[in-house]
């Protein structure tokens, strides 16, 4: 018997430059508004993807996530906000310098109150799957943070580790329940 196939694709974007960004502060379940740098980077991305036929977006429950798919989105199609799609949780480590991160290859932030970076991606993962059991054979715009989305990438190609500009994108497939890369995240604005 033959089984159809169902294909969903996801155009990942992280959200648009935020204050903690400038400043090199942690943000991880913490939020900072975005940039007016940021706002115009999600409006480029808008205008980069209006050709795109989405059947909805979805983002992180975080205001930065929140807004940058709202701007991309310009009510052109339906939206839903998710907490499984936020950023790592860096615990009490949120709003220090964000050197406490790059001077160290920790993966765990546990001890700080935060999570594993692969709870993290895990919880991300589970929530592609979910989404793609809603939108089969369809584009869906998802709009989320930059370690999350590493660990993912990392999960889907074992060489990636680096972390993705600000309103940059990727895109990530979900057939029959299983995640696949089709592209590394670029700066398309």
């Amino acid at each position: 018997m033959y089984k159809r196939t169902m294909r969903t694709i996801f155009y990942v974007v992280r959200h648009g430059q935020t204050l903690f960004n400038v400043k090199g502060i942690i943000q991880g379940f913490s939020d900072s508004p975005l940039t007016q740098e940021g706002l115009e980077q999600a409006q480029k991305m808008a205008e980069k993807l209006k050709a795109e036929d989405f059947c909805f977006g979805a983002s992180s429950t975080s205001e930065r996530a929140r807004d940058t798919l709202l701007t991309i989105v310009q009510d052109r199609f339906p939206v839903a906000f998710y907490k499984d799609l936020k950023e790592i949780g860096f615990g009490n480590l949120e709003g220090d310098s964000i050197t406490k991160l790059l001077d160290t290859k920790r993966t765990d932030w546990t001890e700080f109150g935060g999570e594993t970076f692969s709870q993290a991606a895990s919880r991300m993962e589970k929530r592609l799957v979910a989404l793609s059991e809603k939108a089969s054979n369809q584009k869906v715009l998802v709009v989320s943070h930059g370690s999350v989305i590493r660990e993912v990438l990392h999960d889907l190609d074992a060489s990636y580790y680096d972390v993705m500009p600000n309103c940059s994108m990727c895109k990530i497939a979900c057939e029959d329940g299983k995640l696949s890369l089709l592209s590394l995240p670029e700066v398309l604005i």
